[in-house]
């Protein structure tokens, strides 16, 4: 009888780390509006940059970010010896992506009918462009530490002149 009360009294901690341990197994449910919420961009997250604006305070460094984007896409552009067919003076909005990776895409451009006749192949020279773009440090979520697809809107402006 004293060895199978020894044996309970060695078997009844072990007993209890495993009913105690029952909880660990436990999984718990996050509801998709808590997902949500934590996937809303906040003030925390950091945004796509480039190294050369990273010193700078968040309003600055997005400013410097975007300048650096147009003067890369006015190179571009100019670059193209575009000719028009008739004098343009407009803004073009350009919706871009900087994937996970810090690489850029062109989303889409809104061209109002009279540059695309202007510039047919502006579209184009904008893809091109964009994808040519420097490589950027890619957007942060920052609560959760990964790195994250962003979307942007640039605006362009085009003046030109035609040839004659």
């Amino acid at each position: 009888m004293k060895i199978k009360i020894k044996k309970l009294i060695l078997l009844a901690p072990l007993l209890l780390v495993l009913f105690v341990s029952c909880e660990l197994f436990e999984s718990t449910t996050v509801s998709s509006q808590e997902i949500t919420k934590a996937s809303r961009w906040s003030p925390n997250d950091q945004s796509p940059s480039y190294p050369e604006c990273e010193a700078l305070e968040k309003v600055k460094q997005m400013e410097c970010f975007h300048r650096l984007i147009s003067e890369q896409l006015k190179r571009s552009i100019s670059e193209a010896n575009l000719v028009a067919n008739l004098p343009v003076e407009a803004a073009v909005v350009l919706r871009l992506k900087v994937d996970k990776k810090g690489f850029f895409s062109l989303i889409d451009a809104e061209i109002t009918t009279s540059v695309s006749e202007a510039l047919p192949n502006l579209d184009d020279l904008l893809k091109k462009a964009v994808a040519n773009l420097p490589q950027a440090l890619p957007a942060t979520k920052t609560n959760v530490g990964v790195f994250v697809d962003a979307q942007f809107t640039l605006p362009i402006r085009i003046s030109t002149q035609p040839s004659e």
